[in-house]
């Protein structure tokens, strides 16, 4: 591998906790263990979203927002978690708890979305409807704040993308069969997808949450946050800030694809709901296969070597995307749009490899600041768009692909200032 970019000089675990913290790292049983429940967790919560996400924006359009108003939400939703990412995630760093760092907030957040999930199905007034999603969106932010973290505070960071291959290979079995079964079920029951949901992550929060082991780290705040907190931290080295403006661009296809694809296929491709969830479910074990084989790469291989092959990935979708008349071309879109996420797993890793353990959330959430404030004004433009051109959905993929290939420019200026150390 080459050489590491020069990191910054940020405040390693405290002296008392070091050796206990090696000793933590070391114990494969407990990693494993640990691996599994953050599994299980984040398995509940996967298969719920992949089914209800799509279904609540779908109600809401029925009950008549606009893709520019659907936009809006999203941009809304963009901003408010570029900055709550950094509050939540900062303190998350400071918390002292038995119950860890991260899991204190997984019993904020979990009882609000729960409640919304439940309710969603039985309300018909468009603003009611798009309060829940707002308020649902709002606590699900504070939950992507912090309990993400888990994965990497719990594995060795070596480690990092082979751990996760495993994980990845079972969600995304499981996410396959509940898109197919989750979706046709609504057909039946509107209401039945909602609940089935909400049981799920009742189920898996209260299991994962008594029972993941967090590592020994406990670093108590000296200090308020500002919003300029951890960035502080993050941005020692301001030379970063143009590696995290990158990963965020990098992402720009895979973000209006995710927005977009299911009104695409409705709108454009007359699709019904059902039919959308088989269709681009095929895409699902295509990532099962490469998942691992990925995950190797990006540990194995430097970023910079990757990336552009992202962006072939990305071009490939977007062709079939304009000239899908059939859903076996939607099939072939979704299967490079899987292969242009699992790639954008390299750029997020460029970022917080080699960062100090003790400040991860703080770096890891203002890179998802960046990442949620260029994302929100992202689906704003390309609502606004779609709407303006008579719901012409193309016109936001090709202007998302186009993003996603000038996310080379920061990126190899970054490289370009770092030297030999920006090789990782």
């Amino acid at each position: 591998m080459s050489a590491a970019p020069a990191a910054p000089q940020m405040r390693e675990a405290s002296p008392e906790n070091t050796s206990e913290l090696d000793s933590y790292y070391s114990n494969r049983p407990l990693m494993w263990r640990n691996l599994s429940l953050i599994l299980l967790l984040n398995l509940g919560w996967a298969v719920s979203f992949t089914v209800i996400s799509p279904l609540i924006q779908l109600k809401i359009n029925s009950s008549g927002v606009s893709e520019s108003g659907l936009g809006f939400i999203t941009a809304l939703n963009g901003w408010i978690y570029s900055y709550a990412v950094m509050y939540f995630a900062w303190k998350s760093d400071h918390t002292v708890s038995r119950f860890g760092r991260r899991i204190p907030y997984l019993f904020i957040s979990a009882p609000i979305i729960i409640i919304t999930v439940l309710l969603f199905p039985f309300i018909h007034n468009t603003w009611v409807l798009v309060g829940l999603a707002l308020l649902q969106m709002l606590f699900t932010d504070i939950k992507a704040a912090t309990i993400p973290l888990l994965n990497i505070d719990c594995m060795p960071r070596k480690l990092l993308a082979r751990c996760s291959a495993p994980a990845g290979i079972i969600m995304w079995t499981m996410t396959f069969f509940a898109m197919r079964y989750g979706m046709q079920l609504s057909d039946s029951s509107e209401a039945m997808p909602y609940l089935v949901a909400a049981a799920i992550l009742t189920c898996t929060t209260l299991i994962g949450g008594f029972t993941i082991q967090e590592p020994p780290i406990q670093s108590p705040t000296t200090e308020s946050f500002k919003p300029w907190s951890a960035m502080k931290v993050a941005w020692h080295d301001k030379r970063i800030i143009l590696l995290m403006l990158s990963v965020a661009m990098i992402g720009s296809f895979n973000t209006v694809y995710n927005t977009w694809i299911w009104l695409y296929a409705k709108n454009t491709l007359h699709l019904s709901r059902t039919e959308t969830a088989h269709t681009i479910s095929w895409a699902i074990p295509l990532i099962v296969v490469l998942n691992f084989p990925v995950a190797w790469l990006v540990d194995r291989i430097s970023p910079y070597k990757l990336l552009p092959w992202l962006c072939v990935s990305a071009g490939a979708s977007l062709w079939f995307l304009l000239h899908a008349t059939t859903p076996a071309m939607l099939i072939v879109a979704a299967g490079f749009g899987a292969i242009t996420m699992l790639l954008g797993s390299a750029a997020d890793i460029m970022v917080y490899r080699n960062s100090p353990a003790a400040d991860i959330g703080s770096i890891t959430s203002t890179n998802s600041c960046i990442r949620g404030f260029y994302s929100g004004c992202l689906c704003l433009l390309t609502g606004f768009i779609i709407e303006t051109t008579g719901s012409h959905y193309e016109y936001a993929f090709i202007l998302a692909f186009v993003f996603t290939v000038l996310a080379l420019v920061p990126l190899y200026t970054y490289r370009h200032l770092m030297g030999g150390a920006g090789q990782v």
